[in-house]
């Protein structure tokens, strides 16, 4: 005995097709926002975690031995060393988080009490950098002389603070958060103490 269908079961099959039709751009975009957030979750772990590089860096260069003297090639040495140093660090890490480097800023300064950018006679101390491909170039010269950082053998045992902040402008990969057309700006900022025993362990 052949079984027949009837219309009842192929509206019903007809209406299951049609809502799941309706229901999959729903999905789709759902799925396409968990990915875009984990991958901007991703992004700014990468930037939290090249900041704490760089200035680990910068705390174990301190002023590259110049006890602050910043003549001669104690200044050229400092600055050949200390700044391109915390920027190399900075560029492995960001890449091997997957972050394109010509959107990115790095901004190495003199911390405050408070973990932000030293004011001294009206003068920032930040050395401020913008990504290129493959490098960092400085953006407003060197403000804040590497030769000239605090490492704790000053008068007193004064040292300084080292900031290093990353500024990145992360783009959608999905086409998620296409309505934000400069991009989702972030950064990640760390400050750690100039002073010795500092050693650089390999």
């Amino acid at each position: 005995m052949k079984l027949r269908l009837g219309s009842n079961t192929r509206r019903q099959r007809g209406q299951s097709v049609v809502e799941f039709a309706l229901m999959l751009p729903i999905l789709a975009a759902m799925l396409a926002a968990v990915l875009e957030f984990g991958l901007a979750m991703d992004a700014d772990m990468g930037l939290e975690a090249a900041s704490r590089e760089g200035a680990r860096v910068g705390a174990v260069l301190g002023n590259d031995g110049t006890q602050g003297v910043c003549t001669g090639t104690r200044l050229t040495n400092a600055e050949a060393t200390v700044d391109p140093g915390i920027l190399s660090t900075v560029t492995a890490s960001l890449k091997s988080a997957g972050i394109d480097i010509t959107k990115v800023q790095v901004w190495i300064f003199d911390a405050d009490t408070n973990g932000s950018p030293l004011v001294v006679g009206g003068v920032t101390q930040v050395n401020k950098y913008s990504g290129t491909t493959g490098s960092f170039v400085s953006a407003n010269g060197d403000v804040w002389q590497a030769c000239g950082r605090h490492d704790g053998t000053f008068g007193g045992g004064s040292y300084d603070d080292v900031g290093v902040q990353i500024q990145y402008t992360y783009t959608s990969r999905t086409g998620i958060l296409s309505f934000l057309s400069g991009g989702l700006p972030m950064s990640g900022t760390a400050v750690m103490p100039i002073g010795p025993p500092w050693t650089l362990q390999p």
